[in-house]
């Protein structure tokens, strides 16, 4: 190696060997026992030396402080470090079995199944745990070892150590990368490789980090030189590959998890699919994680489970039987490290495991004495669990804690044994799911030599008790316990899964999310731990007792009082009763769960002819359609008698119940299933739950019932509710057979009333808006019963549910009527009562804003909006949902009480939600022909296709406080109006599709747009410029590694792109002059509009829809697509000529003028028009093709301020492509001319620069040249590398430099990117941009809403670099994929590691 001149003296330079540095918040520390080092050239005493040092010691101290922030690699990049894969506190020091470099390898302690964990192993550690297992090369008959590693960040190993890359800031936090196995080794080929590029400047040395150990487990970090060469550095692929080349009988899987990754994401499935596939008496199972802790132990739990049952339909005993427990010796198994194999069978126990009489006898007797033995082990671990967390100052001991307080005994033992809520929830849903608890705990307990899965929970839990809620601990723990929750819950889950499974053709992932009842469970436990809820962990949820607090103080919600939790007042009742509700142990009606009244006559309407038992029964006028609340038996005769006398002619009565909580009838009333602490509510454990899955649920409770009626000799605790809302205990005397099913009460009227009675379950929860699947079961419904079938719904009340089934039954009928007007004939003429002088008449009705955006982007908004109106009115006898809104909305403004001000706000918001919902059924309804229902597009799919219907959802979904719920004002028209008050009274009754009421008409240009430093001007085409569309790929002989290899302007074929405001009629004509495109010119021009929000031209000059209140603030509609926005144009022509003719040919509009800098306001404008002057901008384009220029007009939707959807960068890709072989120009405009315009002539750029690669080099060298080219002079000082100002603004934020590292060609997709952004930056330079918001962000007060809003848009434009650097990478790979080409979003939903990394929201 060439040494440069200044390593040739050595007489300015610094010699110790270790020094104390700080760099990017790595603490660089000397061990306290090593003294710095002095050459003799640094002493004090004796002569100055000028000999030539023949080592690199000072050259590498003077690089040691700068190589972290200089780093250049395309993943070991600035800020990143190497650090030794180590965790001093992770190791368990009890195994049976110790194995040098593979801590924490062990097996589990019952069932010999070989199933092995380990921690992340050194080579040799590698290499004994292999031996161990017998698959070493050269032995007779070697075992085989499947090897799964769940590690989701690059490693590499170096000189037989695991390395892993971390960022410098956080050495101690794992840098979760990606989750896809493929990606995250080709991430570490790249590591690799940027190793020996860095290690090449430095003589075959690398600056890693080694990490110390320490008796608090906190180690320093230690700044460490190792020596590096092409063959001591290996990715774990390249060692897996090579162990299995020297002859060791193991296959590798790299499976990733992610903290963050759900478990239903399909890698159990992996496992699974692999486990299967292999024989349990000669394949050894090993998983490995970092600290051999978590991911291995659940992992290690799910092979046990699938194996046991592998060996059992083989025809062994059941591995985690008591039976088992033992060897054939008869001495307690303990389950060795050996591998089990065939002839290892249990004495005493034949292979098909049946057994005598007497063998089952004695079986009942040891299944006892384990219960026994189980519930003593469990008191004693509690207690060590406990006496271990407690703080050492506590006055109490463990012991004496639990013996003093009986209850905390009672509710820590249950918790201990895993008897939590959401558990229980889980078991009343599952087939034998009290039989897969027992299993997944003797599993987990099997293999709890590192960590406890089921323990780990109530770890957490303690030491959340014991934590303020100021530190930040607390939210750790809390989350610690709440993640461990989720894993016991899936294990069980797991287990039921596998032993109901034949041949596991359906997925573990598909199999979940069948059972909707569990899935939104499992959203419900995931909800709870985002917010804190500590009613998750119940019977632990309240643990004020341990933190020596009191009651008063100790929070059973963060920042919540202890309060009682339910309305209406605690639970009333004797000790007898309480003692009942706490040993209730059926599988639904399980302890801490009541039956209550479903009666609640307080919530009882007035209305004419109604039935005695059936809350709220009414007809809905102009309807065949019933609703009423949950009915006695008695009530359902007479109801079906009632319908049968008003409709005689009908054959049958169709009856819906829409309850999704479980019912059963006792003594002919209706009763449901609650929690104990909250009775008034309706249980979420059933939420998305089947009608079929629903009635076994009913069933089971039934089958419940009557066993604690044998149990208390025919008596039944019961609770009812008083006048004043006090749930009380009631025993009754009941006999089994007055214990029903509502499914079996139905059948069993089936034909008793003279009439056939057809019975329906469609569970929809309350308080929601239906779901997709509830919409398609109700058209079903209507569509399989004929047009004079009197159809009767029911719910709790009779009041919300019922209502909306009501009034989505009546939409469909007259969507029915509407198509098929010869049924709707027939209909009428057999039903007399359905009298034109019954239906409402149409009123005024109240609309909202978001309500007005959902009609501009569906057809026939208003009109859609009419027809549901007039149902909801039709239906609103008990309830009137749209008026329910305003009322709800009054109350919570004059509400003084901020929780019953939030109680009404959020049931004003909930009916809300169900009318926006309503919309866009009636939306889907008029696109919907039903004389094609086999082959007719679903309601999910309708709004799938349009995902700016999900904007607005989710502009609902996420609202606070009560803006979203003001009405729109309308004004009365009074002669003689004064003239002040006649602007407000015009925008205020604006009643069209798209220019609707408080929207005004604002001119699309305004003070400033122009900028005034543009080489060029054009009138009316504002921020006009041109440059070249392609970069030319050049070395550029600059000795910057990043700059080795370059693009450059230089492609000569002419093409240009350019970008340009809005333009007027006039101005587009000056634009396509100056780019020869008039009619005389020899130039095409693909114009591309950019425009997402409606624009329409009024006398030449545009002007767009914004809201009155907002007037500076674009109508956004994320996700609108091109032929909606052109629609709502059209329409929006539509609304303004409309206006004219009522205006007598005026309009009014509204322009921006600025008074002082930065301060603006809003002029009303009137002006005289022709109706042929209002134009949509598709209609001023093709004005210009008749006119003879030489134009393409085409048009993306792209939302301001946002990157581009994948869908939209897609488009434009076909656009330009279709384009560069015709087109001489591309321009692109949006409302400014700046970012949606720069980011269009950016991706132009990219586009046409990855299709015009120099074919006369490979891709491969050309791509090879960028990666690799590192600093090669040796120049190095440690004063180099970038400020950080430097470094923001070439666009190294932790996020992008992560993206180039996950990113296949990072380095290449960054510096093409960078050099068409600043091609482009005119009038824009994004990564300039990025930078200036960040630090106006930074400049605001912390939290201030102006800080929020300045975040927001610094967040975006970083996501659209980012964005755009993803798609050059894209563009790359399909160059030079030799397969089928993907669409980019194609593509990007197989790397959502990329979706990942963008969504962060920091800007380091």
């Amino acid at each position: 190696m060439a040494l440069p001149n200044h390593l040739t003296d050595g007489r300015h330079s610094s010699r110790s060997s270790v020094r104390m540095l700080h760099n990017n918040s790595v603490q660089y520390a000397r061990p306290a026992s090593v003294a710095p080092h002095k050459t003799p050239r640094e002493s004090s005493v004796g002569p100055k030396t000028s000999g030539v040092s023949l080592d690199l010691m000072a050259y590498l101290q003077r690089s040691g402080p700068s190589v972290v922030k200089t780093r250049s690699g395309s993943v070991l990049s600035r800020g990143f470090i190497l650090k030794t894969d180590f965790y001093p506190s992770g190791r368990a020091l009890d195994l049976e079995l110790n194995v040098h470099g593979a801590p924490n390898f062990r097996a589990p302690k019952q069932g010999d199944l070989n199933v092995f964990g380990v921690a992340q192993p050194r080579t040799q550690g590698l290499r004994a745990i292999l031996s161990v297992l017998r698959c070493r090369p050269g032995i007779p008959d070697p075992s085989h070892v499947v090897w799964f590693s769940t590690r989701e960040e690059p490693i590499v190993y170096i000189s037989g150590r695991p390395f892993v890359l971390r960022d410098a800031s956080q050495p101690k936090k794992t840098l979760s990368i990606s989750d896809r196995a493929e990606n995250l080794e080709g991430i570490e080929l790249r590591l690799k490789n940027d190793i020996l590029q860095e290690a090449a400047k430095f003589g075959g040395l690398l600056l890693t980090h080694n990490e110390m150990a320490s008796d608090s487990g906190e180690g320093a970090i230690l700044p460490t030189w190792t020596a590096v060469d092409n063959n001591n550095v290996r990715t774990q692929r390249e060692l897996w590959t090579h162990m299995k080349q020297e002859g060791w009988n193991v296959d590798y899987y790299r499976i990733p998890i992610t903290p963050d990754r759900a478990m239903e994401d399909n890698y159990i499935d992996a496992y699974l699919n692999v486990i299967q596939e292999t024989d349990p008496f000669r394949t050894s199972l090993v998983f490995s994680c970092g600290m051999g802790a978590v991911r291995t132990t659940y992992a290690m739990v799910t092979a046990c489970i699938v194996r046991r049952k592998k060996v059992m339909e083989l025809g062994w005993p059941d591995p985690f039987g008591s039976s088992s427990t033992f060897n054939a010796n008869g001495t307690n198994s303990k389950g060795t490290n050996t591998p089990m194999s065939r002839s290892d069978t249990p004495l005493g126990v034949l292979k098909s495991g049946s057994m005598t009489p007497s063998n089952s006898q004695i079986q009942l007797s040891l299944d006892q004495a384990y219960a026994q033995q189980d519930m003593s082990r469990s008191l004693l671990k509690l207690t060590y669990l406990l006496q271990q967390t407690l703080p050492e100052s506590t006055s109490l001991s463990a012991i004496e804690l639990l013996m003093s307080n009986p209850t905390l005994l009672d509710n820590l033992r249950k918790a201990h044994m895993g008897s939590y809520g959401i558990i229980l929830s889980l078991l009343g849903c599952l087939e034998h799911g009290v039989r897969a608890k027992k299993l997944a705990d003797k599993v987990i307990d099997a293999n709890d030599h590192v960590l406890n899965l089921r323990e780990d929970i109530l770890i957490a839990r303690l030491r959340y008790s014991l934590t303020t809620m100021e530190e930040e601990k607390g939210q750790v723990f809390f989350e610690r316990a709440g993640k461990a929750l989720e894993k016991y819950f899936f294990v069980i889950a797991f287990a039921s899964y596998v032993e109901s499974s034949d041949d596991f053709s359906q997925s573990f992932s598909d199999w979940l999310k069948t059972r909707i009842e569990i899935w939104n469970q499992v959203k419900f436990l995931r909800k709870s731990i985002y917010s804190h809820r500590l009613n998750l962990f119940a019977p632990v949820n309240d643990l004020s007792l341990l933190s020596r607090r009191g009651s008063e103080s100790r929070a059973l919600v963060p920042g919540k009082r202890n309060d009682v939790a339910i309305a209406g007042g605690q639970i009333l009742g004797d000790e007898y009763s309480t003692h009942v509700l706490k040993n209730r142990s059926g599988i639904i009606l399980r302890e801490g769960t009541l039956l209550k009244s479903d009666q609640w006559l307080r919530e009882s309407h007035r209305v004419e002819n109604g039935v005695r038992g059936a809350i709220n029964f009414r007809r809905n006028p102009g309807t065949n359609i019933y609703a009423l609340g949950q009915p006695t038996l008695e009530a359902i005769d007479e109801v079906v008698r009632r319908v049968k006398q008003e409709h005689p002619r009908a054959r049958r009565v169709i009856w819906v119940t829409l309850r999704e909580e479980p019912i059963v009838y006792v003594n002919g009333a209706p009763y449901c299933l609650r929690r104990e602490s909250f009775s008034l509510r309706n249980m979420k454990d059933y939420g998305g739950i089947s009608s079929s899955r629903l009635e076994i649920l009913e069933e089971r409770l039934r089958d419940d019932i009557i066993s604690e009626l044998n149990t208390f000799g025919g008596r039944l605790l019961l609770h009812t509710e008083t006048e004043d809302g006090t749930v009380i205990p009631v025993w009754e005397d009941v006999q089994p057979s007055n214990v029903v099913a509502p499914k079996d009460i139905m059948e069993s009227r089936r034909d008793a009333c003279g009439i056939e009675l057809v019975y329906d379950r469609i569970p929809i929860t309350a308080e929601n808006p239906p779901d997709s699947t509830d919409l398609s079961e109700l058209i079903d419904l209507v569509l399989r019963s004929s047009f004079d079938t009197p159809i009767v719904v029911n719910c709790q009340l009779g009041r919300g549910r019922s209502t909306l089934a009501s009034i989505i039954l009546t939409m469909i009928q007259q969507w029915l009527a509407k198509h098929r007007p010869t049924t709707l004939l027939n209909a009428k003429a057999n039903r007399s009562s359905f009298a034109e002088s019954e239906q409402p008449v149409a009123q005024c009705h109240h609309s909202y804003q978001v309500i007005n955006n959902l009609l501009r982007v569906i057809r026939t908004g208003p009109k859609v909006k009419n027809d549901v109106d007039s149902a909801i009115d039709q239906c609103a006898v008990v309830h009137n949902m749209r008026d329910s809104i305003e009322e709800c909305r009054l109350q919570a403004e004059e509400a003084t009480d901020d929780k019953i001000r939030k109680k009404h706000a959020a049931r004003a918001l909930q009916n809300l939600r169900r009318y926006f919902g309503l919309i866009v059924f009636g939306a889907y309804l008029q696109s919907t022909e039903p004389d094609t229902m086999e082959d007719f597009e679903t309601i999910e799919s309708f709004v799938k296709k349009r995902p700016v219907i999900k904007t607005f959802e989710k502009e609902l979904i996420s609202t606070e406080g009560l803006d979203v719920l003001k009405p729109l004002e309308r004004a009365e028209i009074v002669d003689g109006m004064a003239h002040p008050d006649e602007e407000k009274q015009v925008v205020i009754n604006r009643s069209g599709t798209i220019l609707s009421a408080s929207t005004i008409l604002k001119s699309d240009f305004f003070s400033n747009l122009q900028k005034m430093t543009l080489p060029e001007r054009i009138e009316g085409s504002p921020n006009f410029r041109r440059v070249p569309l392609t970069l030319k790929l050049v070395a550029s002989g600059r000795s910057s590694p990043s700059d080795e290899t370059d693009f450059v302007v230089g492609v000569e074929d002419g093409k240009m792109v350019c970008g340009s405001g809005m333009p007027t009629v006039e101005g587009l004509r000056q634009a396509l002059r100056r780019v020869d495109a008039g009619p005389d010119g020899s130039n095409l021009v693909y114009w591309t509009s950019l425009r997402e929000e409606p624009v329409i031209y009024v006398a030449g000059r545009p002007h767009v829809l914004r809201l009155v209140d907002r007037p500076l603030e674009n109508v956004e509609a994320t996700g609108v697509a091109t032929n909606v926005v052109e629609a709502m144009e059209r329409s929006f022509k539509q609304d303004i000529i409309l206006e004219l003719d009522r205006g007598g040919g005026r309009i009014l509009l509204h322009d921006e003028v600025e008074e002082r800098p930065g301060v603006f306001s809003i002029i009303p404008i009137w002006e005289t028009v022709k109706p042929e002057d209002i134009l949509t901008p598709r209609d001023v384009f093709e004005l210009m093709t008749k006119e003879g220029f030489r134009i393409d007009y085409g048009r993306v939707a792209i939302t301001d301020e946002q990157a581009p959807l994948p869908e939209a960068l897609s488009l434009l890709l076909d656009r330009i492509r279709y384009g560069l072989p015709k087109a001489g120009d591309f321009i692109f405009n949006c409302q400014m001319g700046r970012g949606r315009t720069t980011t269009g002539m950016v991706t132009a750029c990219l586009i046409s620069t990855a299709m015009n690669w120099d074919v006369q080099r490979s891709d491969s060298n050309v791509l090879t040249e960028i990666e690799d080219k590192g600093n090669t002079s040796g120049e190095f000082d440690t004063m180099d590398g970038p400020s950080e100002e430097e470094a923001y603004r070439q666009g190294e934020y932790k996020t992008i430099l992560q993206l180039v590292g996950v990113l296949s060609h990072g380095k290449v997709a960054k510096t093409l990117t960078d050099r068409a952004v600043d091609l482009m930056q005119d009038v824009q330079n994004l990564r300039k941009a990025i930078y200036d918001y960040k630090l106006k962000a930074e400049a605001c007060e912390k939290g201030s809403k102006k800080e929020m809003q300045l975040m927001n848009i610094t967040v975006k434009y970083l996501y659209r670099y980012g964005t755009l650097i993803v798609f050059a990478n894209y563009l790359i790979e399909m160059r030079e994929s030799k397969g089928k080409e993907l669409t980019f979003p194609a593509w990007l939903d197989e790397h959502r590691e990329i979706t990942k990394l963008l969504g962060r929201r920091s800007l380091d």
